[in-house]
């Protein structure tokens, strides 16, 4: 739902190929609580609407207040700032890379296989949240920020769009982070999982940096401090970060102070 979904109505939406798992997913988990589905068809993707059968409440709507994403609208989409387990943000990392992320497999001029999962957001702060997520599971993402002012206007379903939102693109390229993320997500999309899992094969010789000392991941090196000592009175800088007060430093995974 933070992905293709619509959570300003009220009714909750969704909107994807019809012939996708995700759809399909969305499907199923409406009427595990008792909504209806309506699809109405738009070109080559499907409107879901989950209206309730009965009563004045609607679960899925509850579901999502719960959650702390209902009544956001895409620019403003993001998760409440709360210790989800491991395998929540499993989950709901798999399912924004199914809505809004894209598999890539590249050749260079020698032949050679190179990859990459991208996932793009119109809201900066999901983007910054799904970063901190792949953190959590020693995979480190690049983050750019795409404009996309245009001078002419056009038309989407009946409204009149000036200019457009930048869009927040988070990329995973290195062979390892590949691979690790092929073996942890679980992608409903069946073309993107197939993709994910032929990159992963094809990179998957490439061996992680390891040491004696690792963390929650074992690709991620841990150093023990030997010594302090003294510097004198120095200038220096903090950092405030969330929602893992995590960051990177010269290729470092930290914590902020």
């Amino acid at each position: 739902m933070l992905g293709d979904g619509g959570m300003t109505s009220c009714t909750p939406e969704f909107h994807g190929d019809p012939g996708d798992g995700a759809v399909s997913f969305m499907r199923a988990f409406a009427a595990k609580h008792g909504c209806e589905v309506r699809e109405i068809p738009q070109g080559s993707i499907v409107r879901l609407r989950f209206p309730y059968l009965s009563g004045p409440r609607n679960p899925l709507t509850q579901c999502l207040r719960r959650f702390g994403v209902w009544g956001q609208s895409c620019a403003e989409k993001h998760l409440p700032d709360e210790p989800f387990s491991r395998s929540f943000w499993v989950g709901c990392v798999s399912g924004l890379v199914d809505t809004d992320g894209h598999v890539r497999e590249r050749r260079n001029p020698k032949g050679t296989v190179h990859g990459s999962i991208e996932y793009a957001t119109v809201s900066p702060l999901l983007a910054r949240q799904v970063a901190d997520a792949l953190l959590r599971f020693g995979v480190t993402s690049r983050h750019r920020v795409v404009e996309r002012r245009s001078e002419e206007a056009h038309w989407v379903n009946g409204y009149r769009i000036k200019g457009r939102r930048p869009l927040n693109v988070l990329e995973v390229s290195r062979a390892t982070a590949l691979v690790r993320l092929a073996d942890l997500l679980r992608l409903r999309i069946g073309y993107k999982a197939t993709s994910l899992e032929g990159i992963a094969h094809a990179v998957g010789h490439v061996e992680p940096a390891r040491s004696d000392m690792h963390g929650y991941d074992g690709s991620v090196a841990l150093d023990r401090v030997a010594s302090i000592e003294p510097a004198g009175r120095k200038r220096v800088f903090s950092f405030a970060v969330g929602p893992a007060s995590l960051f990177i430093v010269n290729g470092l995974v930290t914590g902020a102070s």
